[in-house]
């Protein structure tokens, strides 16, 4: 009985190397997860625990000092009021609601000589916004300069519709025709005489510099023979 039970429990060395080898791995696998820490450790709280921690974080929130978080005020109306943007000193433009730097900008380029002549000017200057320069120019008032009254012209001046006769026209009565000018009714003189008179409206036509846009225009109020 003692050798059978010793012929079983009895190894070679081969077989201690492996048993050896196993035993190895089997510890290598039982410490590797203390080697690398539970990412999630959140999870592995308990609910109260964890309950409590997201407490405490907002409570650490709510209370940062005060100074780190900064309100958006509403700006004080700024009351505008007629002035001479060449006179007004830095601190005038800073309470019409200037930037500090631009202030400063205005200033230096007034010191340098330079003026403002017409309310435009003001978007010129470096650094001033838009917003403010559309603000501020219908208050701009430059002693010298006076708005002028712009009169809109509709188009050039409407030229004689009356009929003339081409070949005892003057330079002066050709250029009145629709589309001619006063080089253009020269130059048909001078073609004019060469031919010895126009005899039809064909001649007329082929007058250096005459288009056929022109022609159609005048066409109608060139009479060649009374």
């Amino acid at each position: 009985m003692n050798k059978i039970i010793k012929d079983y429990f009895s190894f070679n060395s081969r077989e201690r190397v492996a048993i050896l080898l196993l035993c190895c791995l089997m510890a290598f696998f039982w410490v590797l997860p203390d080697w690398y820490p539970d990412k999630n450790n959140a999870a592995s709280l308990p609910a109260k625990e964890w309950t409590e921690s997201k407490s405490d974080t907002s409570q650490v929130r709510h209370e940062l000092p005060s100074n780190k978080i900064v309100a958006n005020k509403p700006l004080a109306p700024v009351k505008l009021f007629l002035f001479d943007p060449n006179e007004l000193s830095e601190e005038g433009w800073k309470k019409f609601g200037v930037s500090d730097k631009t202030a400063q900008t205005i200033q230096h380029y007034l010191q340098k000589g330079g003026r403002f002549r017409n309310p435009s000017d003001l978007k010129k200057i470096w650094g001033m916004l838009p917003q403010d320069a559309e603000r501020l120019m219908p208050y701009l008032r430059i002693p010298g300069t006076e708005k002028q009254e712009i009169i809109p012209r509709s188009g050039p001046p409407k030229k004689s519709a009356t009929p003339i006769l081409i070949n005892q026209a003057t330079a002066q009565e050709l250029a009145s025709l629709p589309g001619m000018s006063k080089p253009l009714a020269a130059r048909m003189i001078k073609f004019r005489d060469k031919l010895g008179g126009f005899q039809n409206l064909d001649q007329v036509r082929r007058t250096y510099g005459i288009t056929d846009s022109v022609f159609n225009l005048m066409a109608p109020l060139i009479v060649i023979k009374e």
